[in-house]
């Protein structure tokens, strides 16, 4: 049997993965599905406020997380891992008993709703998906449970924090005038991986933790697949992106790591105050607009090389639209073809020349080539206006990391007040 990542194509396969968040990342790793099946299901790995999580429940959770994440499978990162990803599901119960406290239920059907997004976007149905895990020897229900605490804990942190969390215009203002004072500083495209502190032991195990995911991350595994499951940070599940930034809009230390990667590299780990943060640059771009990013509808015509200048210049005068031309063209027989709207790097290194500087409806100077005579028209033309600003994602943004952190302290007031047996 082909492993999960290699039945889909790398987008699909992150897209199945969007809903396995942080718990399923760290749920505790069995060495293999026959130590699994080995151990006593009855078997308690630890009692959460008189509810059980059992070595069956924890071995069926590491298997699917091997199963859809892409990180390879070993003893060492098993073992390594097993402690802290213990707590991670300890964690899960806490968070689905306080949504109960509250009277916040999950029905069977949101579940299975949820599962057919995650079926829809990797390429495949619920049954497809059924049938994947059987055949890992994964019940559904252990993806059943970790949606159903996703959702429960999504709806109590909405309900419990969403009400009191404001964001004021003169905020909003000034991180709006920050971003416009910003606009011609160098912009980095970065994705974020936020590990949580609390789930470790001892900074042995959070070196060792976080040394094996960047290992893993430089060897190709997809880092949104990766960010979805193990990342705290509100841009989880967006697959950790965070957007096009300036190194102002960073931490300090974020940023004075940033400031010397290049596009296509994956961070060591970077400790702040915050937890541990691994970045990955996609790509970086000076300040103020690109005109290679310019895009541009051009209008080709060829015509023989034995046309007369005169017949070329009669086409000219009457050019008025391209779609005239276009239809003039096929009355003469000449070759006529349309880019569609392309940036202007991409175009052919002689039909950027010829229409870099010029707008919407003008043409350019015939040029002579093997083909024949070249004449290009400008369809249309949009202009690349750089990173726009918007006021509304900023405000979503300041909202989304203060309800993130207010539910992160809540989890961590869960943790102290609980009583938690480990067996």
């Amino acid at each position: 049997m082909k492993s999960f990542v290699s039945l889909l194509p790398k987008q699909q396969f992150i897209g199945l993965t969007l809903a396995l968040s942080l718990s399923l990342l760290l749920g505790p790793f069995a060495t293999s599905a026959q130590a699994a099946q080995q151990r006593d299901v009855e078997g308690i790995a630890a009692i959460v406020n008189d509810q059980v999580i059992s070595l069956f429940d924890v071995d069926q959770r590491v298997d699917l997380f091997f199963a859809t994440s892409g990180i390879e499978k070993s003893p060492e990162m098993t073992e390594r891992m097993r402690a802290q990803v213990l707590r991670s599901l300890v964690d899960e119960k806490l968070q689905l008993q306080e949504a109960e406290r509250v009277e916040i239920s999950i029905a069977a059907k949101e579940v299975e709703d949820r599962m057919k997004v995650l079926a829809t976007e990797g390429k495949m149905t619920l049954e497809g998906i059924k049938k994947f895990l059987s055949e890992k020897n994964i019940e559904t229900t252990s993806l059943e449970q970790q949606l159903r605490a996703e959702l429960a804990w999504s709806q109590f942190v909405r309900r419990s924090f969403g009400g009191r969390v404001k964001v004021g215009d003169q905020e909003i203002e000034e991180q709006y005038n920050k971003a416009v004072r910003a606009v011609n500083q160098t912009r980095y495209l970065v994705s974020e991986i936020l590990l949580n502190l609390d789930n470790f032991s001892n900074e042995a195990q959070v070196a060792q933790l976080s040394g094996e995911i960047v290992k893993q991350l430089q060897s190709g595994v997809a880092f949104g697949a990766v960010a979805r499951q193990f990342s705290i940070a509100p841009t989880a599940a967006r697959g950790g992106q965070l957007g096009w930034v300036t190194a102002d809009q960073l931490d300090r230390r974020l940023a004075s790591v940033v400031q010397n990667m290049q596009a296509g590299q994956v961070s060591s780990p970077i400790p702040t105050n915050a937890g541990l943060y691994i970045i990955a640059l996609a790509d970086k771009r000076a300040g103020g607009n690109d005109p290679s990013k310019n895009q541009f509808d051009v209008l080709s015509l060829t015509f023989p090389k034995e046309t007369k200048a005169s017949k070329i210049d009669r086409f000219i005068a009457d050019f008025k639209t391209c779609r005239r031309a276009q239809q003039s063209a096929k009355k003469s027989k000449i070759s006529a073809k349309r880019t569609g709207l392309r940036e202007l790097g991409q175009l052919t290194r002689q039909m950027a020349g010829a229409v870099g500087n010029l707008e919407a409806g003008q043409l350019a100077n015939p040029l002579s080539t093997a083909q024949g005579i070249e004449l290009y028209a400008v369809c249309d033309r949009k202009d690349d206006l750089g990173i726009e600003i918007s006021r509304d994602q900023i405000s979503d943004n300041i909202f989304s990391q203060r309800v993130a952190m207010m539910a992160r302290r809540h989890l961590r007031d869960l943790r102290r007040d609980a009583v938690v047996e480990y067996r």
